[in-house]
């Protein structure tokens, strides 16, 4: 008992030293890390859902405009009615669910209404590493810079957006990656990316004509040729 005793002593003694020769620093940091702690706990259990909340609210006023193809109304809202754009939630709510979702949403209209720069800057918003949203909205990236004429770089941001989601939907992209490589003479890329094609499809049907029927081997045979691997 006396041992304890002689311990917990010793650890008090220990403590008080400790602080009295830290004194100064202690004084600084521990209210820093408290008034951390609180706005870390403060922000995760109030602000966010919040903010989460009044973003998906003020998105939800837009789903049907977009659903119906409505970019502008997307866009710029309808005038005399209070409601906030595609835009200013992606803007005001970035860093929540549904701002990357409204800014996917305004990306999109942007896109379509041939304003690529615009719709890069609200793809960039977005969170393209998702494994479900990630390869469209690579591939929406790559529109982009094939309308503005940067075909290397669209090919390269469609053959990622294939590598991304490995699927019967996103084999597609592959196919575009090859034309573009090809109209930028990178003829060894075209190759490439119309074999990951055959290396994932084999002969399963996919819905589009150009891979199907084996009409891939013939893209690839051409790419090979422009390439020099067949003399």
């Amino acid at each position: 008992m006396s041992s304890a005793k002689f311990s917990f002593s010793a650890i008090k003694v220990a403590i008080a030293a400790f602080y009295s020769n830290n004194k100064k620093v202690l004084n600084i940091v521990v209210p820093v890390l408290i008034l951390i702690i609180g706005a870390a706990v403060f922000w995760t259990t109030y602000w966010l859902p919040k903010a989460e909340s009044e973003a998906g609210a003020k998105l939800a006023r837009l789903q049907h405009y977009f659903a119906k193809d409505s970019f502008e109304v997307v866009l710029r809202g309808i005038k005399g009615k209070k409601m906030a754009t595609a835009p200013q939630i992606a803007d005001s709510y970035g860093y929540t669910k549904k701002g990357k979702e409204a800014a996917l949403m305004a990306a999109i209209a942007y896109l379509q209404t041939g304003k690529h720069e615009k719709a890069l800057k609200y793809f960039d918003k977005t969170a393209a590493g998702d494994k479900i949203l990630g390869p469209t909205i690579l591939a929406g990236k790559a529109s982009c810079y094939s309308e503005m004429g940067k075909n290397e770089k669209a090919a390269s941001l469609y053959e990622d957006a294939g590598d991304l989601g490995k699927n019967d939907y996103t084999v597609q992209f592959y196919f575009y990656a090859g034309n573009l490589f090809e109209l930028s003479k990178e003829y060894k890329s075209a190759v490439r990316c119309y074999e990951k094609i055959k290396s994932q499809v084999g002969n399963r049907p996919t819905g589009i004509r150009e891979i199907d029927n084996n009409e891939i081997d013939k893209y690839i045979s051409k790419a090979k040729g422009l390439a020099g691997e067949l003399n």
